[in-house]
């Protein structure tokens, strides 16, 4: 039974979108006559028309967003290799729960041979240095030469309109906010400010690209390895970055100041309430929950649905190829 949809744009995005979502799509249909649910980009102003028909049809909405291993590109310049399809919200509106949440907030999917597939990914990200987006430069071996010794702390800036900021419990002050209390927690640390890509790119604006560098802030302004920087750093201060995420997938401390995916299960440092969340998840259970089971992945080359696996190794051969 088909899916419909009321944006072009999603099918310019998602060139594979119907092996996603496993079903037909029909494009701006009529009237709910043989459809099962309505889909839309998430719950930004361009899915507007998809929720209000949805909702005046009696239809499920179907959220759909990119995965957290998205692409070897930015998302202007190639399509998704992950998607998510989330029935319930979007993991991140912490106003209301998601799929995701309600995932983590369950019992009985904690299989250990799920475990063990996430220990296996997170290995393979480490290993490889998988982000969201993977054609990034590679850091410099003496990037933080003259900062040996010394703590090293990361503060991730976001795009200005940011979905997850907006729909992540924060505002812009929160940015500023975040900054002073790193400065202040870590009061013999030199923090490093981490612009994001889209900015870097001249497509979107940051909320902490206009920082004064000072003698403990360093901003870094050039498209660097994600994980690489990670790697680097003693701890994370972000409001609702996937960064944070990934420190955690690295075992540093996290600091939240918005209510990301990975925030209220006890891994972070919360500087907002979240009392939805009530379980208590190790490492391995919120990665196996968010990147295993809640995005769908295609079989990159093939006309069919694949694993997170398929993803990371694709990326890593690609890259591979790419600086050969």
């Amino acid at each position: 039974m088909p899916i419909g949809i009321f944006s072009k744009g999603i099918l310019k995005t998602v060139p594979y979108l119907e092996i996603f979502l496993q079903d037909k799509v029909v494009l701006n249909p009529k009237s709910p006559e043989g459809l099962t649910a309505v889909a839309g980009w998430g719950y930004k102003p361009t899915a507007k028309k998809a929720i209000k028909k949805a909702k005046e049809w009696g239809l499920p909405y179907l959220a759909l967003e990119d995965g957290f291993i998205r692409s070897i590109g930015l998302g202007f310049e190639e399509p998704p290799l992950s998607l998510i399809v989330d029935p319930v919200g979007i993991y991140y509106d912490a106003s209301k729960p998601s799929l995701l949440e309600n995932i983590l907030n369950s019992d009985g999917w904690e299989k250990p041979e799920l475990l063990k597939e996430a220990e296996k990914l997170r290995e393979l990200i480490l290993k490889y240095e998988i982000s969201k987006y993977n054609r990034s430069i590679p850091l410099p071996e003496d990037f933080f030469e003259s900062y040996r010794g010394k703590e090293k702390i990361l503060v991730v800036d976001q795009t200005k309109g940011d979905m997850s900021v907006v729909l992540g419990g924060a505002k812009e002050e929160d940015f500023s906010l975040m900054l002073e209390r790193a400065l202040n927690d870590n009061p013999r640390a030199v923090l490093f400010v981490k612009v994001h890509p889209d900015v870097l790119k001249g497509k979107k604006k940051g909320y902490l690209t206009k920082v004064k560098t000072r003698d403990r802030v360093v901003l870094i302004g050039e498209n660097f390895n994600p994980v690489q920087i990670l790697k680097n750093v003693d701890a994370v201060y972000t409001v609702s970055s996937q960064m944070g995420f990934e420190g955690l997938i690295l075992e540093r401390e996290v600091h939240c100041f918005g209510i990301p995916f990975y925030a209220g299960w006890g891994l972070t440092k919360d500087h907002k309430p979240i009392p939805r969340r009530k379980k208590r998840r190790s490492l391995l259970e919120l990665l196996a929950a968010s990147y295993i089971l809640y995005p769908r992945y295609l079989k990159p080359g093939k006309n069919s649905l694949g694993s997170v696996f398929d993803v990371v190794e694709f990326i890593a051969s690609s890259r591979n190829v790419e600086h050969a």
